[in-house]
């Protein structure tokens, strides 16, 4: 081997470890405690305005104010308060088709808050879909006045959890103003049942608009055998008993944290690199939405999202120390557990303009399985893939793209808030070579506490994505979607 090739290795070796131990503002026991506090019992699973959530945000405000990481400037604090409507399940819900049965807690969802005790004609409107501009109207030559109307779940476009969710408002508004008394769509998304029924069919927030939950009745029927759709369509227009007994529901208040790092360019910082994680998590027992023990039914979120937590902070305070060329947003989302709820609502309500925000780095994750890797859940959807490989790279880590497509991880972030109003935006997450029983074991669960994590690959995954977020922010021209991630450009 030449002498030059020798000292190329020994400069690429040295480099790696000056990465690993020197160049960040933050330690591994730095990182440790942040982490053993926020995913402490003492926060009680940092459920949405809970007490225990409030502590988070109290924590990481404390941070930020430390690290130099200024409030928005048009804001007095770091706070921006989020309201919330919080709802339990119906206390019974049920369909009745001929001898036939539908039920709440087995294969029947209703996911709005309007109650309901009526017998009435049941008629199928196909997908449920109005678009004049592209000649769609299933509803065309239907009496549907008083009657309950069913649909095949999605739109024309498809049925991907993005699909479903954002059109689930709509199509409550089509079927209403034509006199429908209720909703109910045939399950058919990729989304397993089970993940539908134990998100939905759980105490569960919405943001409180003081509009009511939807105009009519709203729900999600399980295909199986025998399917709703065979029930319906193989009748004319049969008559059902559908019978709905509202929960009980509250007023909340809880908080996205928001701070501010200018950027060093004149032209550049006037550009933004939105830095997120969500604090949030799941809360105690019941709530957990999983089984749990009397010695220990916390849910404390260490992985989910206790890492991403303190990868924020470990960024903050390495970008504040020495400010990149574009400035940085930083965002702590209240209420991603609860359907992306507390990003959708800075989207709705930002305090610095959409338009200048450059780039979407987000981070959160179901956990790892391997310590030699991170992921990008949109790995192929924007040109800063070279950026995050080589931050990756420098302190160790070999980057993956998506361990499991077939479950739409990419629409089930804070990321999805952002690329829905077309910023490039990618999720940046700990390493999974594939969902297996070493992620689920702990995955929302009440064994995923402190004790369990690998401090030494929490240290190289918080310099990645620090690293990664200072390339992002120094990168040259345009940061853009590009490939399949055409479909979020404005």
């Amino acid at each position: 081997m030449k002498i030059s090739s020798i000292v190329g290795i020994l400069i690429t070796c040295a480099f790696q470890v000056f990465c690993q131990n020197s160049s960040f503002n933050f330690t591994k026991a730095e990182l440790e405690s942040h982490l053993k506090y926020i995913a402490s019992d003492e926060l009680g699973g940092r459920r949405t305005a809970s007490e225990g959530e409030q502590l988070a945000a109290d924590y990481i405000t404390r941070q930020l104010e430390n690290y130099g990481v200024k409030p928005v400037p048009t804001q007095a604090d770091f706070f921006q308060k989020v309201p919330f409507k919080s709802f339990k399940p119906p206390k019974s819900a049920t369909l009745t088709i001929g001898g036939t049965n539908f039920k709440s807690g087995d294969n029947l969802l209703v996911i709005n808050e309007k109650g309901i005790d009526t017998q009435a004609e049941i008629v199928f409107a196909g997908g449920g879909w109005v678009d004049e501009a592209k000649g769609i109207d299933d509803y065309k030559g239907l009496d549907v006045k008083g009657k309950i109307v069913l649909t095949v779940i999605g739109t024309p476009e498809g049925n991907t959890p993005n699909d479903v969710f954002q059109s689930m408002p709509q199509k409550q508004k089509f079927a209403a103003e034509r006199g429908a008394v209720a909703l109910l769509e045939a399950y058919r998304m990729a989304l397993p049942w089970q993940i539908a029924q134990s998100f939905f069919g759980k105490e569960r927030m919405e943001i409180n608009t003081s509009d009511e939950s939807g105009p009519i009745v709203y729900g999600w029927v399980q295909e199986k055998n025998p399917g709703i759709l065979t029930l319906v369509r193989g009748q004319n227009n049969p008559t059902a008993q559908l019978q709905v007994e509202v929960g009980d529901t509250k007023n909340l208040l809880a908080s996205n944290i928001i701070g501010v790092i200018e950027g060093t360019d004149d032209v550049l910082k006037n550009e933004y690199v939105l830095l997120s994680a969500h604090y949030d998590h799941v809360g105690i027992g019941k709530q957990g939405g999983a089984a749990f023990l009397p010695q220990d039914s916390i849910f404390n979120g260490t992985r989910d999202n206790g890492i991403g937590t303190v990868a924020l902070l470990a960024a903050a305070k390495d970008l504040a120390a020495n400010p990149p060329k574009r400035s940085v947003l930083l965002l702590a989302c209240t209420a991603e557990e609860m359907g992306m709820l507390g990003s959708a609502w800075y989207a709705e309500h930002p305090l610095i303009p959409l338009e200048q925000m450059a780039f979407n780095l987000n981070t959160d994750g179901a956990g790892y399985n391997s310590t030699a890797h991170f992921n990008v859940i949109g790995m192929g959807l924007t040109n800063a893939d070279e950026e995050m490989k080589k931050a990756g790279k420098q302190v160790g880590l070999t980057m993956l793209g998506d361990p499991a497509p077939e479950q739409n991880l990419y629409e089930r972030s804070d990321n999805i808030s952002f690329a829905r109003n077309g910023i490039p935006a990618v999720d940046f997450a700990p390493g999974i070579t594939e969902m297996n029983e070493e992620v689920y074991k702990y995955y929302h669960q009440a064994a995923d506490n402190a004790d369990s994590i690998d401090y030494d690959y929490l240290l190289k995954f918080c310099q990645a994505y620090t690293l990664a977020a200072r390339m992002i922010a120094d990168k040259k021209g345009k940061i853009e979607w590009i490939g399949e991630g055409k479909i979020f450009e404005k």
